[in-house]
């Protein structure tokens, strides 16, 4: 299931760049975008909301450790959907107007505030689902699997941590430090984090035609259970 979704955000993602640069496109040539920016509103609205829910059901676990959401997690979704709706109405509020129109930094703090905020929420789930494995690797005997979770989730927290501090801090950044006519790289740049972020995220959580189970010998699994000890290897 977390594969399928995974695929929608990508189509999804698609599907707003390629409506960004029609309404891009049409107000260069006509200076109206000729109902493209609704559609790229729209798109971006879908991809936005499934973008933050993928990196919550991905740190929880869900489909790849558990088949079930736990309550705390369940209130992280509840918690990060509406957030995300405020955010796209204040992204709209921001591009429909200027600097210079009515209650625009208003709309500008509101975006940041509720940006923020996401970020931080999704990172939760990863941090639980951490410390659930190494609780895990005490008592159930899989330690050789379970380090290999573990190292995978504690790869995806940090590179979640990665790519919200580029997109949020660096590019925003560039933006404010390059001229409007190489306004382009920042842009360039942002595009570039995200298809990074994505091909890591599909390529470490795609589906293993292998149970891992059948494939550990004895020293190995001696071999992660001396690496389970060392608590501070997994210390976030």
């Amino acid at each position: 299931m977390i594969h399928y979704f995974m695929l929608a955000v990508v189509i999804l993602k698609a599907l707003n760049l390629i409506c960004e640069a029609e309404d891009k496109s049409y107000i260069e040539r006509t200076g109206s975008a000729h109902g493209w920016d609704v559609l790229f509103y729209i798109f971006s609205f879908l991809k936005g909301i499934s973008l933050f829910t993928l990196i919550v059901l991905i740190g929880t676990g869900w489909s790849f450790l558990k088949p079930y959401l736990q309550d705390k997690e369940k209130k992280v979704l509840m918690v990060v959907i509406p957030l995300q709706i405020v955010a796209n109405i204040a992204q709209v509020a921001i591009d429909e107007s200027g600097p210079y129109a009515r209650d625009w930094v208003t709309w500008k703090q509101v975006f940041l505030l509720v940006d923020v905020l996401c970020c931080c929420a999704v990172l939760f789930p990863i941090v639980w689902s951490i410390k659930n494995l190494r609780e895990a690797a005490r008592t159930d005997g899989k330690a050789a699997v379970n380090l290999m979770k573990l190292t995978l989730f504690r790869q995806y927290y940090i590179v979640v941590i990665c790519y919200i501090y580029f997109t949020r801090v660096v590019v925003y950044a560039l933006i404010t430090i390059t001229s409007y006519r190489y306004l382009w790289t920042s842009v360039v740049a942002g595009e570039l984090a995200t298809l990074a972020f994505y091909v890591f995220t599909g390529y470490k959580f795609r589906p293993e035609v292998h149970n891992p189970y059948f494939v550990i010998d004895d020293e190995e699994e001696e071999a992660a259970a001396e690496a389970l000890k060392l608590d501070d290897e997994f210390e976030l």
